[in-house]
């Protein structure tokens, strides 16, 4: 993190809503998140309901001091309160994962069916996997968080081929921050290779 120039990232985020930081996790580090997460999916979060596919669950942090410790206290904390010009209320930990069974995530923003005002949010997603085309990356829509879309999921009619949408291709440690109104979904996997993920969700303070 000591390398980004926080003020050229904050021209990018500002522009597109979004940034991908390669290399965000050291290979240490992606070890590290990657340790925890498989402690916590044996020990604390079931990977299947009944005989349905469980691909996501919230609230790491309520169950593990280290998921809570680093959505509290973790690196990213300075840039993404510069991102948003303001000071960061935690919300969540998520596991992501897409299964075979499972729908693709389909085009929507995070602040959707919050009713906070302003609807200020701000997300860091850490791929802990190859993620790519054929397995499910995600696409983000540039600009969209200036845009105003309808309060449904999946957003009505949307065009997931518009001249704005950019596929995120990643590697275990590679990042993505991204704000709470930018449009984002992912693709339709054809090898249903792993794409786990952890998504650290924040609320603007100011936010109410």
């Amino acid at each position: 993190m000591s390398c980004i120039d926080f003020d050229q990232v904050k021209q990018d985020f500002d522009l597109d809503g979004f940034i991908v930081i390669k290399g965000y996790l050291s290979k240490d580090d992606t070890a590290e998140m990657r340790q925890h997460l498989d402690y916590y999916l044996e020990h604390a979060g079931a990977l299947h309901h009944k005989d349905y596919p469980t691909g996501s669950h919230k609230g790491l942090n309520q169950h593990d001091t280290w998921f809570h410790d680093y959505l509290e206290e973790g690196p990213h904390i300075p840039l993404m309160k510069h991102l948003i010009e303001d000071d960061l209320a935690p919300d969540n930990v998520t596991w992501n994962d897409k299964p075979k069974g499972m729908d693709r995530t389909f085009p929507h923003f995070d602040a959707l069916g919050t009713y906070r005002m302003p609807p200020s949010g701000i997300s860091l997603w850490i791929a802990m996997d190859n993620i790519d085309r054929n397995n499910g990356c995600l696409c983000y829509e540039k600009g969209s968080h200036r845009k105003d879309y309808p309060m449904a999921y999946p957003i009505p009619n949307y065009d997931e081929s518009n001249g704005n949408a950019v596929l995120v291709e990643v590697s275990p440690g590679d990042a993505v921050i991204h704000s709470a109104m930018t449009v984002h979904w992912s693709m339709v996997q054809v090898d249903f290779r792993p794409r786990n993920s952890l998504v650290y969700v924040y609320w603007g303070a100011r936010s109410e």
